[in-house]
């Protein structure tokens, strides 16, 4: 697996992982458990900046890279 897809794998997690945070948050926020839906929402945010510094790695990488 080269590097260009490792990096489009994360893209993926990421997305999957803020999409599962914000569902959590929300989920939390509406049974009342306030301080847990605030952390479900912080840590969403931090998997966009995951996602946005696998993104940019992905951009980075020429596209002739070849198999290595």
């Amino acid at each position: 697996m080269n590097r260009r897809r490792i990096y489009l794998l994360c893209i993926i997690f990421f997305t999957l992982l803020f999409m599962a945070l914000i569902l959590l948050g929300s989920y939390l926020l509406a049974h009342g458990e306030k301080a847990y839906a605030v952390a479900a929402f912080l840590f969403s945010f931090a998997a966009v900046f995951g996602q946005i510094a696998a993104l940019a790695l992905y951009a980075r990488r020429p596209p002739q890279e070849g198999n290595r």
